[in-house]
């Protein structure tokens, strides 16, 4: 079906990609601001210079809010003279982001597959009353059913395996559009003597940037001659596969490249400790495959702290391949005897010092590359935590009147936690580690409710106590079937809406412990349960005395939440009374300001630091226990 547009080339239905969907603008019920009220604004457009099916329009600017009404791209002006106009349906990413792939409807709609269209392109929105709001800005680009590629020159010419090759020519496709290879034919000449035949070898030939159509780039694999040294001579052809199926080659390009040998060149970070993720740099390297492996060999001295000096000699780490230029190795934890230590170096804390050497292996091909001199470092021990906040801590603080200033209760709940172990190798992240590899870290759940039903505060619920921490990746949260040493399977955790039991007017669902209300819990906590707190009160709001008492609350809140998650994490590290019994979980006698006191033993205000209290910190014999699994370097 057509549709005639006054003044205007030929529109086509079949552009529109389904009906829209309309829908009424939100607006504030007691008739506050319209946010829909506004149209849309764009501030940028980025495309290819030559636009074929599948091309992307990314389109940034404002008010792209698809609640307010159906959001459509426009294209308006000239195409080789004729006055056009088409419409298509916006991929909405966000509030500030459209996107528009290109299909052949759009060259249809412009009114032919070759050209030159020049005029402007939009947001356009129609809200439910059918008024029609747009905005758009000027842009000129070519259309073509397919793309010649062609090729200039290829560089560098000196490479190693996966090495980044970078083709300069034009046509290139991207994305939706279909896909670019580079095709290598030619003699390659090993090393030391013999030659191979390189026959249509196939490789992907990926853009450097969006929407550049002059740059492309592929590695120069194993696939192409194997892995040892040498030299490539012959041609190379891009050939175009568009997205329905024509294909289009360029001229050959003749091309060299001379092949070197693989090499490491640093290890980062330098001192990596137990279940840390390092690094490793250089050039040449090879993975990803079933027919290829890297290694890297180390040979040298391994110093143990406090300890004799080692000979190493083709000591093997098996890294997990990136790219060409970058592999992983994780320092494994295992456990000798009653100590952790790192699988590959037999100690936790040492050093090496000596030459890493890569060792390739491509099918039944052996390569080994150029030793490189390294000195690394392992240790001392860090137990690092990742405390997450679950959804259930975000509606737990709405019974406190605090989910307005979650962000500042969070940072309070971190703070404490990592003042309680100061001095001590642990480190506390609100980001789940990426330079650590699961084994190597621990979590701490915050949640909401008690899920056991109990009322507690908290419960450690790591299989058994871990004296030496001899586990890295204790999990103390979720759920455990295996009954703990008080005899109880549950979930474990932090659990923030039990400490309602506090108070002398908790929720009526809350179960709770008997005698357990606390009158200045309700002093610091009642100005903010009767009034929540809403945005702009904190931290420096119009009225002093209530910033002042919104500040207090959350202060309170962050170190009783920081000093539970510290004192159920104290558990996971093998305390109270670390060199007793496996039962021998809280500290004894109860004292003021133990923090691994029973729970019963620990007041609301020690809890939450009020002036006049010790705030819970180590006793007896754990600060020195704390000091020798977890020690500060150097």
């Amino acid at each position: 079906m057509a549709v005639g547009l006054p003044g205007a080339g030929r529109l086509r239905a079949g552009l529109l990609l389904g009906a829209l969907i309309l829908t009424g603008c939100p607006s504030d019920d007691d008739g506050g601001p319209d946010w829909c009220a506004g149209g849309p604004s764009v501030t940028a457009v980025s495309f290819a210079p030559t636009i074929v099916p599948g091309s992307r329009f990314e389109i940034s600017g404002t008010g792209f809010d698809a609640s307010c009404g159906g959001l459509t791209v426009f294209f308006r002006g000239s195409f080789e003279g004729r006055n056009v106009e088409a419409e298509a349906l916006a991929d909405v990413i966000s509030t500030a982001e459209v996107r528009y792939e290109a299909g052949p409807e759009l060259l249809g709609s412009l009114g032919g597959d070759a050209g030159r269209f020049v005029g402007e392109l939009g947001v356009r929105r129609r809200d439910e009353g059918g008024a029609t709001r747009e905005a758009a800005v000027p842009v000129a680009f070519d259309v073509a059913a397919h793309l010649v590629p062609s090729a200039g020159n290829a560089t560098p010419e000196s490479v190693t395996l996966n090495a980044v090759v970078v083709v300069a020519g034009s046509g290139f496709l991207e994305g939706a559009e279909g896909t670019s290879e580079v095709v290598l034919d030619g003699t390659f000449r090993v090393d030391g003597g013999g030659t191979r035949s390189v026959t249509a070898v196939r490789l992907p030939a990926e853009p450097l940037e969006a929407h550049d159509r002059t740059r492309a780039a592929f590695p120069f694999a194993p696939a192409i001659a194997g892995i040892l040294p040498g030299a490539f001579t012959g041609t190379l052809v891009i050939e175009n596969r568009h997205g329905d199926g024509t294909v289009t080659a360029s001229a050959p390009l003749p091309v060299t490249f001379t092949l070197g040998a693989s090499f490491v060149t640093d290890v980062v970070p330098r001192n990596p400790t137990l279940g840390a993720i390092a690094t490793i740099t250089g050039a040449g390297f090879i993975g990803g495959a079933a027919d290829q492996t890297l290694t890297i060999r180390l040979d040298g001295t391994a110093t143990p702290r406090g300890g004799s000096p080692a000979v190493v000699s083709g000591l093997e780490l098996v890294p997990v391949f990136v790219d060409g230029g970058r592999a992983e190795y994780t320092i494994v934890p295992v456990r000798r005897g009653d100590v952790l230590v790192a699988e590959d170096f037999d100690f936790s804390w040492g050093t090496f010092a000596g030459t890493a050497t890569p060792v390739l292996r491509y099918g039944a091909e052996l390569a080994e590359g150029l030793p490189t001199s390294i000195d690394l470092a392992i240790g001392p021990t860090r137990q690092v935590v990742f405390v997450s906040f679950l959804a259930g801590f975000s509606d737990a603080l709405r019974d406190f009147g605090l989910r307005a200033v979650e962000a500042e209760v969070r940072s309070r709940v971190l703070d404490k936690f990592r003042r309680v172990y100061d001095g001590i190798n642990l480190d506390v992240r609100a980001e789940r580690p990426e330079d650590y590899y699961p084994g190597g870290y621990a979590v701490v759940e915050i949640g909401g409710p008690d899920p056991n039903g109990r009322g507690l505060f908290g419960y450690d619920n790591t299989p058994g106590k871990d004296a030496g921490n001899l586990r890295l990746h204790d999990h103390v949260g979720g759920a455990n079937a295996e009954v703990q040493e008080d005899g109880y399977a549950g979930f474990g955790g932090v659990f923030v809406r039990s400490f309602l039991c506090w108070s002398s007017h908790r929720p009526d669902d809350l179960v709770c412990p008997d005698g357990v209300a606390d009158p200045d819990f309700d002093r610091v906590f009642d100005p903010v349960r009767s009034r929540e707190v809403v945005a702009g009160e904190s931290p420096a709001g119009p009225d002093a005395a209530r910033a002042a008492a919104i500040e207090a609350a959350v202060s309170a809140l962050g170190n009783l939440v920081g000093d539970t998650a510290a004192h159920e994490f104290g558990h996971s590290l093998g305390m109270a009374n670390p060199y007793g019994p496996s039962d021998a979980v809280h500290h004894e006698p109860p004292a003021d300001g133990c923090l691994m006191d029973s729970g019963s033993y620990r007041p609301f205000a020690e809890r939450a630091e009020l002036a006049g209290t010790t705030p819970g910190g180590w006793c007896g014999e754990e600060r020195g226990y704390l000091e020798a699994i977890l020690p500060v370097g150097p």
